[in-house]
């Protein structure tokens, strides 16, 4: 490969520099510029990277509630939400505010802040294509209700992420009252991005790494394990909701049952009657239950999976940076070898056929060496600068993503935790429904005389 012409290595993604959006590398900047916290939480991934002080994020209190159908009639119709922030942070103009946002507004959050903060693990939002547009059932209650819990656990990921809540995105999205016009200057101001990195990802898609790193070979192995595991949960809670619904099933035939005896049974037919009502009562308590679990407990492991593949694409997106490090070595290797043939030998890679040629064309050899020699310095000069660069920006976009993983692990120690406390306290009132029904029909039964 002659490194003499231009455009030889030009295929390598270089960060440019020619627009003024946030890099990996202010990423850290800004984090370093944050105080110390004293809940300091340490890195998980001791095998291979030393403990990892990740900052606090601030407190951040978020709630989607009232949904309302606006524009009701009309095609253009859509479901906007209230939300109330509560926060601490400085950068709010007051500690509480109270917004309307719809669903395009969320998109254009999570986009935006994909875009600008390329080395962060933005959450994902919940799935617009559903079968609920197909079936034009979303304005249903159901699936409001459903999205608007969605919404709410995405708000409460970037609360919790402590770069990400302090996003300008993020603090207009939540308090300012001119979103629509202020989303629509900036998406105008910065639309350029979208192509940077779709161009960088494509660039490398089929490139692999020569020197795999050893730490984020163990965190991609701890998100499959973490999929796996999901994916039984889903899998066996699926078979769970089916028992339970064909348990309240089979309590509603079963009340119909003693109901229907009771019209053979003169002088008890009243308290059969009330024990079929009790059994009815008790069939409407389980499917409450299993419909509430379903809606809240089913769909956060779903999102959870989900979330699971946003750390993917970004630990993906490291390996492109370290890739592009390995590929400008190449290069840079290549010109010093092309440089050392053609001091030893006078013949860089161009070989003899270029030596013929500028021999038939009476071309001065010394002059047309030293022209090369200086070509190949210049490019030499230029790939250790992007090659130092290059190595600066997958070093610290490395590190950036060892933090991320660190603010993933927290956050899915809380979801975990307020999941189950959630399932829990379903269960809880589960049986204690059930609890009363039964005690409540107990004197009923004991009138009984025979």
């Amino acid at each position: 490969m002659s490194f003499e012409s231009e455009g030889d290595y030009s295929s390598v993604a270089w960060d440019t520099g020619t627009t003024d959006y946030l890099k990996p590398e202010d990423l850290l900047d800004q984090v370093a510029e944050e105080p110390p916290s004293q809940d300091l939480t340490r890195s998980t991934i001791n095998s291979y990277a030393p403990s990892v002080v990740v900052p606090a994020a601030y407190p951040m209190t978020i709630t989607v509630t009232s949904p309302v159908k606006e524009l009701d009639g009309t095609k253009e119709a859509f479901i906007s939400y209230l939300i109330t922030t509560e926060t601490t942070l400085e950068t709010f103009v007051a500690p509480k505010a109270t917004v309307r946002r719809r669903f395009q507004d969320f998109v254009f959050l999570c986009n935006s802040l994909s875009r600008d903060f390329a080395a962060c693990v933005v959450p994902p939002l919940p799935d617009k294509h559903r079968l609920e547009y197909i079936t034009g059932d979303r304005f249903g209650p159901e699936f409001v209700e459903k999205r608007r819990a969605s919404l709410q656990r995405f708000l409460e990921r970037l609360a919790r992420h402590p770069t990400l809540q302090k996003s300008e995105y993020f603090r207009i999205f939540l308090e300012s009252s001119e979103w629509n016009a202020e989303s629509f200057y900036r998406q105008k101001k910065s639309g350029d991005g979208v192509f940077e990195n779709f161009g960088d990802a494509l660039l490398n898609a089929f490139s692999k790494i020569k020197k795999p790193d050893e730490r984020f070979i163990e965190i991609k192995e701890n998100i499959d394990k973490i999929e796996e595991n999901l994916q039984t949960i889903e899998r066996l809670y699926f078979k769970i909701i089916k028992r339970q619904s064909d348990l309240e099933a089979d309590y509603r035939e079963f009340g119909t049952s003693i109901v229907n005896l009771g019209q053979f049974e003169t002088g008890i037919e009243t308290q059969l009657k009330k024990f079929g009502e009790t059994t009815e009562k008790f069939a409407d308590a389980w499917k409450r239950m299993t419909d509430r679990e379903e809606s809240e407990y089913l769909n956060q492991i779903r999102e959870f999976l989900s979330y699971c593949h946003c750390v993917k694409n970004v630990l993906k997106l490291r390996d492109q940076k370290q890739v592009d490090f390995e590929e400008l070595s190449e290069y840079l290797q290549g010109a010093l070898i092309e440089k050392e043939n053609l001091v030893s030998t006078g013949k860089g890679s161009t070989g003899l056929s270029s030596f013929l040629v500028d021999y038939i064309k009476n071309v001065d050899q010394e002059q047309a060496k030293k022209e090369r020699l200086q070509k190949l310095d210049a490019k030499i000069t230029e790939l250790k600068r992007e090659v130092e660069s290059s190595n600066d920006i997958s070093e610290k976009f490395s590190d950036e993503i060892v933090k991320e993983y660190e603010v993933f692990q927290n956050i899915k120690t809380v979801e975990l935790k307020d999941s189950l406390l959630a399932y829990t306290d379903r269960h809880v009132e589960f049986y204690r429904q059930g609890l009363q029904l039964w005690e409540e029909i107990i004197p009923i039964l004991e009138d009984i005389t025979i």
